[in-house]
């Protein structure tokens, strides 16, 4: 397996901050949970501060992605 690095664009940097910004916001029910945010938090943060992020955060990041967009979408529903 490679294990190539992904350097992060402007938008790409946009959305890690509104994903980092939804995971704060987030109501964890157990500590595990609690403690689960905080790590990918920090997670989120190296790949701020390195500009750069390896395949395995992406499968990460991405599976994050899924859940936010989901999450999006029945906030936008429950509004209309």
């Amino acid at each position: 397996m490679r294990n190539n690095a992904t350097f992060v664009d402007g938008q790409q940097l946009k959305f890690l901050q509104q994903l980092d910004k939804w995971i704060y916001t987030q109501k964890w029910k157990t500590t595990e949970e609690q403690e689960s945010a905080i790590q990918v938090r920090t997670l989120i943060s190296k790949i701020e501060n390195k500009g750069y992020y390896y395949e395995g955060e992406a499968d990460l990041l991405n599976e994050l992605r899924i859940q936010y967009m989901k999450d999006k979408k029945n906030t936008t529903k429950k509004r209309l």
